[in-house]
This record gives structure tokens, sequence and C-alpha cells, in this order.
């Protein structure tokens, strides 16, 4: 039987010494990488959003993509994050967020792949150890220079802009991620 495998797409918001809040995203999928990645295709043409960033898409566009994200059964249960308060260090927490999603996707003995936005070369050894530390086997982790160039990297990026604004109390993302932590999409690790 081969071994399972576990994608984990991440990204972080707030890392500047002056954010009182950093949040750490994960996307986590198996073998439906590539229906979501029809789905969000679909999505992003149908929102208007398309695959800009989450700050730079328009408000109307962020909400549209987001409720339809949050509202397709196939993405049900592939959103994580954390979000901690008044950190310094992000490299620790955005390890350990991965670890604990990738711990409750329960996935036996998968090897994941962990692609990270904007995690340097340099970096990549290190935040594997860090991982196979925490119990987690890694068969590859990569930075992401591009975002955009994925559209599940995208997802984590507008995961991160959505739980911030739903944290920061914008309506309507409040009620949204609300809604979407009931209905099984998002969890908050």
């Amino acid at each position: 039987m081969p071994t399972p495998k576990l994608f984990c797409y991440v990204d972080e918001t707030g890392q500047d010494s002056r954010a009182q809040l950093f949040i750490v995203s994960v996307v986590l999928t198996a073998a439906q990488r590539d229906t979501l990645r029809r789905e969000l295709a679909r999505i992003e043409k149908i929102s208007g959003k398309g695959r800009v960033k989450w700050v730079e898409a328009k408000h109307t566009a962020r909400l549209a993509y987001i409720q339809d994200v949050v509202s397709t059964p196939a993405f049900q249960g592939t959103f994580k994050y954390a979000a901690y308060r008044h950190v310094t260090q992000y490299f620790g927490p955005t390890v350990l967020t991965v670890a604990r999603a990738v711990t409750l996707a329960a996935v036996p003995n998968a090897k994941t792949t962990v692609f990270v936005d904007g995690l340097p070369k340099s970096m990549t050894h290190r935040f594997a150890t860090q991982l196979r530390h925490l119990g987690i086997r890694t068969e590859k982790v990569r930075g992401v220079r591009r975002e955009q160039a994925d559209s599940l990297m995208c997802l984590a990026d507008a995961l991160c802009g959505f739980v911030r604004a739903a944290l920061a109390g914008q309506q309507p993302f409040t009620d949204l991620l609300t809604q979407a932590t009931q209905a099984g999409y998002v969890e908050a690790l």
C-alpha cells in the first residue's frame, strides 16, 4: 500500500514589530488536491478576486471569494489557523501551527509536503527538522516566492486575511468565521 501524502500550504500575517496579532493559516489537502484547485479556479473567476493577494483585492471580491470557499463541500475540514498575540519570534509559532494542523489531520504515516510563503531556502532544512522533532514526517519543505502562482497558496493568504479581519471585528467577516467554524470548514488551533 502506498504511503499516504499530505500537502500543507502555509501563510502568515502580522510579521511586524508593531503588530499585536500574528496569524498562521494552513490549508491541508491530500488526494483531493486537484479537485480543490479546480474549485478554486471556478471561485476565483466567479468572485472576481482572481489570484491577487487578499489585501490587493476589492472588498466585494474578497467577501464573495471567502463566502464561496466556506460553502463549497470540497473545502470542509481543510482550513486551520492559529492566532498569537504580542509575539516577536515568528518561526516557532509557524512550525508549531503546521505540526498541530498535520497532527489533527490524523493521516497515519503520511509523508507531508509543506509549502511556506516567503520561507527562505536557507531556512527550509531547519523548518523540516523542527517539524520532525514534533513528530511530523516530512517529504519536502519548500519556500514559495510568488504565492499568486498557486491557487492553494493564494487560498492560504486569503484565509490569513479573512481570519485577521474577523478577529479584528470587521463585519461580515466576524459572522462568517463563526459560521465557517461551526460548519467544520475552519478550525482554530
